[in-house]
């Protein structure tokens, strides 16, 4: 590891409560979950919004795009072909962000999958733009000016939607393998596998929960699926704020799994939501 590449990792590591504990996330998975707002803040962006800004969803042209536009480091959640961006920006700052294509991730209350510095490819999280030094951020400016743009080009004729839906079908299947495995199974697991799932379910769900809380912003102030489609979104805030990082295999073995039973009860929900408008 370089000298740069050691300060860079220490900065992001100072965002944990426990540095060492970040260190070692990113030993074992290549991915740390560390929260937002104490070493640098987080727009989170729709993949769409993203690549109709740059015309492209081809990942050097968007990279090279962003690289220009924002001026620093981004990381891309490239589990399916898009899914989202987000923006490392000073403290403070992007605080006028908060819709669902485009919103300030909540400081101190949120925790982000940041990849290691030298994860700058596919698959999973991935830095499409990585950190240069300590403390590199994006321009606020180059943020707003990508999102508006974005914003236009997608409500063009032609334009690519707003929203980017999660595969559903994969992640409940991902679900399902992991809920309908046998406790013979389980026990063969490592804490390393049990710690891999947990991030990876926990990535599910912050997939999913943008999409519900697109949703709820689409529907009538009356329609009586609102207060359902409110207490989904409770309900995978609070798993998502539950710690992750236990050294203790059943602990973390039975986090993946609520984790798990809670992304199955959000796609449930979507679904259900998806019924009526495809009738009409």
């Amino acid at each position: 590891m370089t000298d740069q590449t050691a300060a860079i990792t220490d900065w992001l590591a100072s965002a944990h409560p426990a540095p060492p504990a970040a260190r070692g996330e990113w030993m074992m998975s290549g991915l740390a979950i560390l929260p937002t707002g104490r070493a640098f803040d987080t727009v989170r962006i729709s993949a769409a919004i993203v690549h109709a800004a740059a015309q492209s969803g081809d990942s050097d042209t968007v990279a090279a795009y962003l690289d220009h536009m924002m001026d620093g480091p981004v990381i891309h959640d490239a589990y399916n072909s898009g899914v989202w961006y987000y923006a490392l920006v000073p403290l403070g700052t992007c605080t006028h962000h908060n819709t669902p294509d485009a919103q300030l991730l909540t400081p101190e209350t949120t925790w982000l999958g940041v990849p290691a510095v030298h994860r700058t490819a596919r698959p999973g999280a991935y830095w499409i733009c990585p950190p240069r030094r300590r403390e590199d951020f994006c321009v606020p400016a180059g943020v707003d000016g990508v999102i508006r743009l974005g914003r236009r080009r997608a409500a063009e004729p032609g334009g690519v939607a707003a929203t980017v839906r999660p595969d559903l079908a994969r992640i409940t299947h991902e679900c399902r393998s992991l809920l309908n495995g046998t406790p013979a199974r389980a026990d063969t697991l490592t804490l390393d596998d049990a710690t891999a799932r947990t991030l990876r379910y926990r990535g599910h769900l912050m997939m999913l929960l943008p999409a519900l809380q697109d949703t709820e912003a689409h529907l009538p102030v009356d329609d009586p699926s609102r207060s359902r489609v409110l207490l989904g979104v409770t309900k995978a805030h609070r798993q998502l704020a539950l710690d992750s990082k236990s050294e203790n295999l059943s602990t973390q073995y039975a986090h993946a799994q609520r984790l798990a039973r809670c992304c199955l009860d959000t796609v449930q929900l979507l679904r259900a939501l998806d019924a009526p408008a495809a009738a009409r």
